[in-house]
C-alpha cells in the first residue's frame, strides 16, 4: 500500500498518464502484422476495453490526486470525454496514416464501453487510494 501511497501524487500520475498514452498510441499505430492472429471472436474489442478502461482510470485517479478526496462531476465527464475522444482520434489515425489498419466502429464502442468500466473501477477505489 505504500508503493501506491508514493504513486499517487499528481505529478507521478501526470507522468504515468502521458507514458501510458505514448505507449497506447505506438501500438495502435503500429502495424497490424506484429499482432499475433486469434481466432477468438471479438478478443480486440476486450483488448480495446481494457485498454481504455486503465486509461480512464489512470486519468481519473490524476484528476483527483489534485484534489485529494473529491473529483467533481464535470471533471469526470472532460476525462471520460477526452479519453474517448481520444479512441475515436486513434482510430481515425489508424485509418488515415496506416497500411494494415482501419477504422472500426465497434473498437470506438469497444473504447466507450472502457471508459466506463474503467470510472466505475476507479469510483469503487478511489478513496482506498490515498488512505
Amino acid at each position: 500500500m505504500k508503493a501506491i501511497k508514493k504513486l499517487s501524487g499528481p505529478k507521478t500520475l501526470f507522468v504515468v498518464g502521458l507514458v501510458y498514452t505514448f505507449i497506447i498510441t505506438v501500438a495502435f499505430l503500429s502495424s497490424a502484422a506484429v499482432v499475433p492472429k486469434v481466432n477468438i471472436p471479438y478478443l480486440d474489442k476486450v483488448f480495446h476495453a481494457l485498454i481504455h478502461g486503465v486509461l480512464s482510470f489512470i486519468w481519473l485517479w490524476f484528476a483527483f490526486s489534485v484534489d485529494k478526496r473529491h473529483i467533481s462531476g464535470k471533471a469526470v465527464i472532460v476525462v471520460l470525454v477526452l479519453c474517448f475522444s481520444y479512441g475515436i482520434t486513434i482510430e481515425v489515425a489508424q485509418d488515415w496514416f496506416t497500411a494494415s489498419r482501419e477504422f472500426d466502429l465497434l473498437d470506438v464502442l469497444a473504447n466507450g464501453v472502457g471508459g466506463v468500466l474503467g470510472f466505475l473501477s476507479f469510483d469503487k477505489v478511489k478513496f482506498k487510494l490515498v488512505n
